[in-house]
């Protein structure tokens, strides 16, 4: 059996990731989680996690205790403590995400763990440069510091496998949505159904016509661990289910849920990818074919959900 030290394991993705463990991988994997929360936010309990660190990401005495404390096979890195609009402060990103990290890739040197994948961005890397479809070899020109720092940790990860050996596995991710999603300030399907449920208005930027690429995140973690089980790593790999959507297209697909939902249009924030779609050739080649749940089934999926949290 092995080890996962999952790093902002009861957010959103985490969440997910440790319900699928718990579900149909209990006797191959236990899990730590790391956390600013000391127990889940939705009051969920896991079979599969055997511990919980609750603290500061940037405390980097705490972060040794754990590694001393437990051996580690993988480390599966999801935790951020900043969105792309919440970017403004350079010098704040660099400390609480960059440097940890690095914190993070010391002690894995240190005490020899080899494997990390590390949930970048698909969106906010690229930025927004025309309607093509990115590569994940193509040039990327990030708008955000939040995208600058994301791609600074992908560039160290590399630098670490070529120095130290570490193998890690970089997904470049587009938009997730779905169940056990709980904040408001990023994840545009939920923070839909959750303001049309509360009877809110929703903020568009702009006219709402960007398009951009969404995955139901049950979707995303049967890759993630389809990758994983065949043992893919030392690469960089977009995950996209090329199912494109604008916000206006979202707004009448909850709609079809909650007919009283309404919207304003507020100026667009200068730090948002407005558009962008990503190519998923790489990954396709990895796994084979994939069948994504439809946009249609995943906001019906996550409507049920939500309306049973609100």
């Amino acid at each position: 059996m092995k080890t996962i030290l999952l790093l902002g394991g009861y957010g959103f993705l985490g969440t997910n990731i440790i319900k699928y463990i718990d579900a149909l991988l209990p006797e191959q994997y236990k899990v730590i989680v790391f956390d600013r929360h000391e127990t889940h936010p939705g009051r969920l309990t896991f079979k599969s996690v055997v511990k919980t660190y609750a603290g500061d990401f940037a405390d980097g005495v705490f972060l040794r205790k754990v590694f001393d404390e437990n051996r580690i096979d993988i480390i599966l890195h999801s935790l951020s403590t900043t969105i792309p609009i919440s970017s403004h402060n350079a010098k704040y990103d660099v400390e609480t995400n960059l440097l940890p990290t690095l914190d993070i890739l010391n002690l894995m040197v240190e005490y020899e763990v080899r494997e990390i994948i590390y949930m970048s961005s698909g969106g906010a890397i690229y930025g927004t440069r025309g309607e093509k479809k990115h590569r994940e070899t193509d040039d990327v020109f990030p708008v955000s510091s939040y995208g600058v720092v994301k791609l600074a940790i992908e560039k160290y990860l590399m630098q670490y496998a070529q120095l130290f050996g570490i193998r890690p596995l970089i997904i470049r991710l587009s938009n997730p949505y779905g169940p056990y999603h709980y904040g408001m300030k990023q994840g545009v399907i939920n923070v839909a159904l959750a303001k049309a449920l509360k009877g809110e208005s929703m903020e568009i930027w702009g006219n709402g016509d960007g398009l951009k690429d969404y995955v139901f995140v049950e979707d995303f973690v049967n890759i993630l661990f389809s990758l994983i089980q065949r043992n893919v790593y030392n690469e960089v790999i977009n995950i996209a289910s090329g199912q494109l959507l604008s916000v206006n297209d979202i707004v009448t697909a909850v709609r079809l849920h909650v007919p009283s939902f309404t919207t304003h249009h507020i100026e667009a924030d200068k730090l948002d990818a407005s558009h962008f779609s990503l190519d998923t050739t790489k990954l396709h080649h990895l796994i084979g074919h994939y069948e994504f749940c439809s946009i249609q089934e995943g906001i019906r999926r996550t409507y049920r959900w939500t309306k049973n949290i609100i």
